[in-house]
C-alpha cells in the first residue's frame, strides 16, 4: 500500500528517536484537608507536568505517543495492554475460535459511555470500518488487512461495508480474518481498534474509560473519574492535573521543589549524573536500536566483513556502550517477547601477519549528544577489534538520516525502529526483498519464503519457529542487522505510588489502577 510505507517508516523512525523526550510528566499528590484515608475518590488528585500535548482527539490518526496515553485513559477497546507485553480483557467477555483459526466471536461485557449509554457491538463494527476505509487515510488503516477484504477496503477498491467484521445482536462482535494470526488480542488492544465511530473534538469526546476529559487548554488537560466505568472499583484517583513545561531543565526544577511522586528520565547521557542516585523504575519499550549494513554497498557486498564486525559486537558487555538511561543491552532484533535468541558460538579469528590495506568504512549516526556517544564508543571499539576498518562517523539531522537511509546513501548506519504494531511480522517484514522499507537492499529467497510461511502458518508454534528462524538468518546467517540495545525508559517513583501500569506497546502509561499509598 503506498500510504503506508514511507509514512509509517517515518513514524517509527521519528518516534524511536524521541521516545522519552515527548512526554515528561510529574505526579503530585494532594487530598483535602478534611479527609485522612484514600478510599474516598474524592478525596485524591494527581497533577502531571508533560511536555506537550496530545495532537489529535481521533484513534484513525493518532501516531503520536502523548495522543495514544491520553486516549488510554478515555477509552477501552476489547483487549487492554498492560505491563510487559501481556493484555487483559477490557469488553470482550470471552472470545471462541473456529477450527481454521479465521473466525472469530467475542462476546462484549454488558458496559456504557460517560454518558450511561450502552457499547454495543456496532459501535466497533462503524469504527473499524471507519478507521480502514481508504477515505481515512489512516497510518494505521494497514492493521486491518489482517481481516477479511480488509486491504482492498484499506485501498479503496470496495466498500468499508464488507470488512470482514460484524454484529450478531447487541452484545456479539463477529471478525473474520483473510489469514490465521498469532497475536489478534495484542492488536485489538492498540488505540485504533477503540470504539469510536467518528472524530470530535477533545471536549465532545464520550468514552468508556476509567476517566473523562472535563477540560483540555494550551496550557493542559484536567480528568475526572468516569462513574459510569464498568471497573470503577479499581479507579482510586478522582481527579488528574496535567501542566505543560516543554524546557525539561523547569520540569526537573519543578519536580525538585515539589512533593511530585513520579517523574519519567529525559533519555541523555548528560541528565544522569545528576539523577542516577535517585531511585528509579524501568520501563521497557518496543524499539530496538541496531547496525544496518548497506547490501548494495561495495564494502558489504559480501557476507564476510558483515559477520567479523556482528561478531565483535556479539557480547555486548565488552562494549561496555554508554547507554544511560536509552535502554538495556540484546542479540535479538524482535523484542516483542521474552524468548532469548541463541547466540551463534563465536569463534575467534587467526591474526594473520601479513599487513592489509585499511578500508574507510562510513557511519550514517543520528546527530544527538546520545547517539554521538554510542557512535564513538562504537568507532573505538571496532577499530580495535578489527585493526584494518577505519570508521569515519557521519551525525546528521533526522530529516537527512531518514532520505539517507531510505536511498539507500551509506555503508553502514546506527539506526533504530519501533513497530507500528506488536508482533515479530512488525520487526521482520521490512525485510522482504519486494518491501519498500527495506533499505538495506536486503535480497534472500529463503528469507522471503521463511516470512510467506509463516504468514500462512496457522499453527500458533510452528508459527513462531518460523518467525524465529527468520531472524536468526537475518543476525547470524545473513549478518544484515546486528540488534544493540531495547530501547527503556526509566522513571522516578516514589514509595507513595502503586499500580502505574507501563505497557511496552501503545500508551506511555494507564492511570487506571493507581493507587495512592499513606
Amino acid at each position: 500500500m503506498a500510504n503506508i510505507t514511507k509514512k509509517t517508516s517515518i513514524i517509527a523512525l521519528i518516534l524511536l528517536l524521541i521516545i522519552g523526550l515527548s512526554s515528561v510528566l510529574i505526579y503530585r499528590l494532594s487530598s483535602s484537608q478534611e479527609t485522612k484515608t484514600v478510599n474516598v475518590t474524592k478525596a485524591v488528585k494527581v497533577e502531571l507536568i508533560e511536555s506537550s500535548l496530545p495532537k489529535t482527539s481521533d484513534i484513525a490518526l493518532a501516531t503520536d505517543s502523548r495522543s495514544q496515553t491520553l486516549l488510554a485513559q478515555l477509552y477501552e477497546g476489547l483487549y487492554v495492554f498492560t505491563s510487559g507485553t501481556s493484555v487483559r480483557r477490557g469488553l470482550a467477555q470471552d472470545m471462541t475460535v473456529s477450527k481454521d483459526r479465521l473466525t472469530y466471536t467475542i462476546q462484549l461485557k454488558q458496559t456504557k459511555n460517560a454518558k450511561g449509554q450502552p457499547i454495543t457491538a456496532q459501535q466497533f463494527v462503524d469504527s473499524f470500518r471507519r478507521v480502514a476505509a481508504n477515505k481515512t487515510n489512516s497510518p494505521y488503516g494497514f492493521l486491518f488487512e489482517v481481516f477479511e477484504n480488509g486491504r482492498a477496503v484499506n485501498d479503496g477498491k470496495i466498500k468499508p461495508e464488507r470488512l470482514g467484521v460484524k454484529a450478531k445482536g447487541r452484545d456479539q462482535l463477529v471478525i473474520t480474518l483473510n489469514q490465521p494470526v498469532s497475536n489478534l488480542k495484542e492488536l485489538l488492544a492498540m488505540s485504533v481498534f477503540y470504539p469510536q465511530p467518528e472524530s470530535k473534538k477533545w471536549e465532545e469526546l464520550v468514552g468508556n474509560g476509567a476517566f473523562m476529559l472535563e477540560e483540555m487548554s494550551k496550557s493542559g488537560y484536567t480528568l475526572k473519574k468516569n462513574n459510569q466505568y464498568h471497573q470503577q472499583n479499581v479507579v482510586t484517583v478522582g481527579k488528574i492535573e496535567s501542566h505543560i513545561i516543554p524546557d525539561h531543565q523547569t520540569q526537573w526544577s519543578s519536580y525538585e521543589k515539589s512533593k511530585a511522586a513520579v517523574l519519567p528520565l529525559q533519555e541523555s547521557v548528560e541528565t544522569q549524573a545528576n539523577q542516577v542516585s535517585r531511585p528509579t523504575y524501568q520501563k521497557k519499550r518496543s524499539g530496538v536500536f541496531y547496525i544496518a549494513f548497506n547490501q548494495k554497498n561495495d564494502v558489504f557486498r559480501e557476507v564476510t566483513l558483515r559477520k567479523r564486525i556482528a561478531r565483535a559486537l556479539t557480547e555486548k558487555e565488552s562494549v561496555q556502550l554508554p547507554l544511560g538511561y536509552a535502554g538495556i543491552p540484546t542479540n535479538r532484533f524482535v523484542v516483542t517477547d521474552t524468548n532469548v535468541l541463541m547466540s551463534e558460538s563465536v569463534q575467534k579469528e587467526q591474526k594473520k601477519s601479513e599487513k592489509r590495506n585499511k578500508q574507510r568504512i562510513e557511519m550514517l549516526n543520528f546527530d544527538d549528544p546520545q547517539a554521538k556517544r554510542i557512535g564513538e564508543q562504537l568507532e573505538t571499539y571496532l577499530e580495535k577489534q578489527i585493526p584494518e576498518i577505519d570508521i569515519v562517523l557521519k551525525p546528521v539531522a533526522i530529516e537527512e538520516k531518514i532520505t539517507k537511509e531510505q536511498t539507500s546513501q551509506y555503508a553502514m548506519t546506527l539506526t533504530g525502529w519501533m513497530p507500528d504494531y506488536p508482533g515479530p511480522l512488525a520487526y521482520l517484514n521490512q525485510f522482504v526483498s519486494d518491501n519498500p522499507l527495506n533499505s538495506v537492499k536486503y535480497q534472500s529467497k529463503i528469507y522471503d519464503q521463511t516470512i510467506e510461511k509463516a504468514r500462512q502458518e496457522r499453527e500458533i508454534k510452528r508459527k513462531q519457529a518460523l518467525y524465529h528462524q527468520a531472524e536468526d538468518r537475518l543476525i547470524h546467517q545473513d549478518a544484515v542487522v546486528v540488534p544493540l540495545y531495547q530501547t527503556t525508559e526509566k522513571l522516578y517513583v516514589s514509595d507513595t505510588i502503586q499500580g502505574i501500569e507501563v505497557p511496552i506497546y501503545g500508551p506511555e502509561y494507564l492511570l487506571r489502577s493507581m493507587k495512592i499509598l499513606k
